[in-house]
C-alpha cells in the first residue's frame, strides 16, 4: 500500500513512467500540493487541461483507489507528520481509526461528488421525474438500497413510485410503466449486466431511463440521462460504502428537485403522510414545544 506521506516524492519517481496527460496532472500536483488539496476533480482537471477520467487514470497509476483516496493521501503528506486519515482501514485499527477513517472517506467522496456533479443532466432527470406518471427503480446488491430509497422518497410526495430487485419483476413493470413511466436505474460500476439488460429493455419499450451510474459505463451508454459518478472504491475488491452514500446524496437532490417543481401538491400530500405516521411514534422523550434542545 502507498505511504500517503511520502505521496510526492512516490509521484516523482513514477514520472517518467506516466502517460503525458497524467504527466501534466503530476506536474500540477508537485508544484502546487496545498492549492490541489483544496480543488474538485473538475478543477483540476481544468486547470491541467485534461478530462477527469485522466485525472482518475492519474491518481490510479500512482497506487491510489481513486481521487477522493488521493486527496486523503495528499493531505497526510501535507500534514508534516501529523496522523490524517486514509481511506484505507488496516487489519490493527482500533475502533476510534476506523471511525475515522470511514467518516474521512465518506466526507472527502461526497464533496469531490458535488463538485465533479453534471448539473444539466440533474437538471434533465428532475424534468422528466416531475411529469412522469410512475417511476420504477431498480438495482442490484448495494445498490437496492439506494433504489429502495428512492422509491420512498418519491412515494412521500404522492408519486406511484415503487423499487424492485427482481429481473423477473421489472420485467412486468416497466411493461405497466405506461407512456409517461420513467425507470431510474442505479449502479455504482455501470457493468452489471442485469441492470443493463433492464435499461435496454425499458428503452426499448420508450421509457426514459435515468442511471446514477459510472461514466462511460455500458449502462450510461443505453440511459437516456446518465448522471455520472466515478466509483469511489474498486468495487471488484471493497463493498461500494462511500459510492452508496454519494449515490443516496444524489437521490435526495433529485426527490428535492421533484418536490420544488410539483409545489403545493407535494407539501401538501408530504403532510398528509407525516399526518398518518404521527400515531406510530412515542411521544416519550419528545422536546417540548417552543423550549429550545439543550
Amino acid at each position: 500500500m502507498l505511504q500517503p506521506v511520502n505521496i510526492l516524492d512516490h509521484i516523482r519517481g513514477r514520472l517518467p513512467e506516466l502517460k503525458r496527460s497524467e504527466a501534466q496532472v503530476a506536474d500540477m500536483v508537485l508544484a502546487e500540493p496545498q492549492k490541489v488539496l483544496g480543488q474538485s476533480i473538475t478543477v483540476l482537471a481544468q486547470a491541467a487541461g485534461v478530462s477527469e477520467a485522466t485525472v482518475v487514470r492519474f491518481c490510479r497509476s500512482i497506487g491510489c483507489a481513486g481521487f477522493p483516496d488521493f486527496k486523503l493521501r495528499l493531505a497526510e503528506g501535507q500534514a508534516r507528520g501529523t496522523p490524517f486519515v486514509s481511506q484505507d482501514v488496516a487489519p490493527d485499527d482500533e475502533t476510534p481509526t476506523v471511525a475515522r477513517k470511514i467518516f474521512s472517506s465518506a466526507a472527502a467522496a461526497l464533496n469531490d461528488a458535488a463538485g465533479a456533479l453534471d448539473m444539466a443532466a440533474v437538471s434533465r432527470a428532475v424534468e422528466l421525474l416531475a411529469d412522469a406518471s410512475s417511476i420504477l427503480c431498480i438495482g442490484t446488491g448495494a445498490s437496492a438500497v439506494v433504489a429502495e430509497d428512492a422509491a420512498h422518497k418519491f412515494m412521500r410526495f404522492g408519486m406511484a413510485a415503487q423499487a424492485s430487485a427482481d429481473p423477473m419483476m421489472v420485467r412486468m413493470l416497466a411493461v405497466n410503466l405506461g407512456a409517461r413511466g420513467v425507470l431510474l436505474a442505479i449502479s455504482n460500476t455501470g457493468r452489471t449486466i442485469m441492470v443493463t439488460e433492464l435499461a435496454q429493455m425499458a428503452r426499448d419499450l420508450g421509457i426514459p431511463v435515468i442511471a446514477i451510474t459510472a461514466p462511460g459505463s455500458p449502462l450510461a451508454a443505453v440511459s437516456s440521462v446518465a448522471i455520472g459518478h466515478t466509483p469511489v472504491e474498486d468495487a471488484e475488491i471493497y463493498t461500494p460504502m462511500a459510492s452508496r452514500l454519494v449515490h443516496l446524496a444524489i437521490i435526495d437532490v433529485l426527490s428535492t428537485g421533484v418536490a420544488l417543481k410539483l409545489g403545493a401538491e407535494a407539501r401538501h400530500h408530504l403532510a398528509k403522510v407525516k399526518a398518518v405516521l404521527s400515531g406510530t411514534r412515542s411521544s416519550h422523550g419528545k422536546p417540548a414545544r417552543g423550549r429550545q434542545r439543550a
